[in-house]
């Protein structure tokens, strides 16, 4: 074919036409490049979910949702994150990702601050992976006690774990107080650590291994109090001259440190008795039965030197054995 150049009347109508067409208004062209902008940000949300790729996807929801916080996809969005929040959480709780846990529950309850699903979830999770461990850390005990408060609260004002069959109140009650009490502990406040655990046991007293825990570890607190008060009466004691020992009782100081032993030795008694007698009736090792056993019947001779036959002992544990035994009554909730 020739080789045909455009005459100058073609060129013509090609401007003409050129000047011709209508301009694109700029803000029907900021409108479009706005929706591709937007259909972008959906996308890379749209895309990393479907790809499972959670961390991913949350970042880009959240992206763009503050970008496009009335966009055409930001109630969907809005909805979905909770949703993956939870499924993640679920997955570090698995894991035992305590950290993990940690993180996405605090993100889960800036928009839902009682949720207790999430408080109860993060608090019992600390409380077993770490507070219970052997050995155990309190690297989180702060926010297991925080979250532990606050679903007491909600518990005590009526409100129960969604989506959980048969909800056992006075269980849920009795762990969330025994991480109060594992911290008093920790933080060295034998006397408030001590309320805290017979409370804890009183929510759910039948739950053995709660109740054995609980009370192993207020033997050792009432243990380590009966110490304390036998050396301050030996000390008081080592003041009295020894043509007066015999007589000793009859000092002020002497008999307020002999009363202090007694109300110690009595606690500690109390508390032994009722581990020993839980362990035989509920079938708990015997090692450590017996290892507190040995501690009980120690303290009581020093308590009761009359009784050499450990007759009043025996009656004791006996009347324990008898109530653990007995079927448990209605909680009422």
């Amino acid at each position: 074919m020739p080789n045909r150049k455009p005459t100058a009347v073609a060129i013509a109508g090609l401007l003409a036409l050129t000047v011709a067409l209508p301009l694109l208004p700029a803000s029907r062209a900021n409108a479009q490049e706005v929706v591709q902008d937007e259909g972008a940000a959906y996308r890379a949300w749209h895309d990393a979910s479907q790809a499972g790729d959670n961390v991913k996807a949350l970042a880009a929801a959240k992206d763009y949702l503050a970008k496009y916080p009335s966009g055409q996809y930001a109630d969907f969005v809005k909805k979905w994150i909770p949703n993956a929040l939870m499924a993640s959480l679920d997955a570090a709780i698995k894991e035992k990702r305590t950290a993990d846990v940690i993180t996405i529950g605090r993100q889960l309850l800036e928009s839902d601050p009682e949720n207790l699903n999430v408080l109860y979830a993060v608090a019992f999770n600390i409380r077993r992976n770490e507070l219970l461990a052997s050995p155990a850390s309190y690297q989180n005990a702060a926010v297991a006690v925080e979250l532990a408060k606050k679903a007491i609260a909600l518990i005590g004002a009526g409100k129960t774990l969604t989506g959980v069959q048969n909800f056992d109140k006075s269980a849920t009650l009795a762990w969330l107080t025994q991480i109060l009490a594992l911290n008093e502990q920790k933080n060295g406040t034998p006397q408030g650590a001590i309320k805290l655990y017979e409370q804890s046991t009183g929510f759910a007293p039948q739950d053995v291994q709660l109740a054995g825990r609980n009370l192993l570890a207020v033997v050792a607190l009432r243990q380590s109090a009966y110490t304390d008060a036998a050396k301050a009466y030996n000390t008081v004691l080592s003041a009295v001259p020894e043509s007066d020992r015999a007589a000793a009782d009859t000092k002020p100081e002497v008999k307020a440190a002999r009363d202090r032993i007694n109300v110690e030795a009595d606690g500690l008694i109390d508390t032994a008795a009722r581990f020993v007698a839980l362990a035989k009736v509920k079938g708990l090792p015997a090692a450590t039965r017996d290892r507190v056993n040995q501690t009980l019947e120690s303290v009581y001779k020093t308590r009761f030197p009359e009784d050499a036959g450990l007759a009043g002992l025996q009656k004791i544990l006996q009347e324990k054995e008898a109530a653990l035994a007995a079927p448990a009554a209605p909680s009422g909730d």
